[in-house]
């Protein structure tokens, strides 16, 4: 069983999937894209936490906004995320992520709420609006393997429970300028999201 350093409680959720062209990014030796319909599949992974805490440090606690962007790939058979870039302004959150997480962690202004998600920094920005909540639960893809690290050599711990189920919402995207600077093409980001309330934060330190 997996002893997980970082948790905590997410006010909100919200996972945003998207596409662009396979041949803009190059991936780390060992990888291939998952394509869909050919082309390459990314995921943005939007949470707020709250009262984050570390294990064996019940001082520190922490609240803030984070988002991820995850890489549909392939490592051999196995489906796997990568974590291309962690979008993150917070100072101590930001220093325990490159450190025990790994992540290439950029120091962005990130937004997420029920009503929005952004993120903003030197390289762009991604503003996207968030309405339409409905009571329609969403199936939830398979889980993956959490690739971090420019060449990916490293896995993180994640727990994701089933409870509470996601619910669709519509997603407008208002401006963006962040995903060509990120992965070398504008995506084409789907026109809905899901969206959880109450999600546990679990989180592990990365091991090879």
């Amino acid at each position: 069983m997996t002893e997980y350093r970082f948790f905590g409680r997410e006010r909100v959720t919200i996972e945003l999937g998207g596409s662009f062209d396979p041949a803009a990014l190059a991936l780390p030796a060992g990888l291939s894209h998952d394509l869909a319909g050919g082309r390459a599949r990314i995921e943005l992974f939007a949470f707020h936490v709250d009262g984050l805490q570390v294990r064996s440090v019940p001082l520190a606690r922490w609240s803030y906004p984070e988002l991820l962007w995850r890489i549909a790939v392939r490592r051999g058979d196995e489906p796997a995320w990568w974590v291309i870039a962690c979008d993150l302004a917070a100072r101590g959150p930001r220093w325990a992520a490159r450190q025990y997480v790994r992540y290439d962690v950029r120091p962005n202004a990130v937004t997420v709420t029920e009503q929005r998600v952004g993120s903003r920094g030197p390289l762009g920005e991604l503003a996207i609006a968030i309405a339409g909540h409905s009571a329609m639960t969403r199936e939830r893809a398979p889980a993956r393997t959490l690739l971090v690290s420019r060449d990916a050599s490293w896995e993180v711990p994640w727990g994701d429970d089933p409870e509470p189920a996601p619910v669709t919402v519509e997603a407008t995207i208002e401006r963006d300028s962040l995903s060509r600077a990120t992965l070398g093409d504008a995506v084409v980001w789907d026109t809905h999201a899901s969206l959880r309330r109450g999600r546990e934060h679990r989180c592990g330190v990365a091991r090879r």
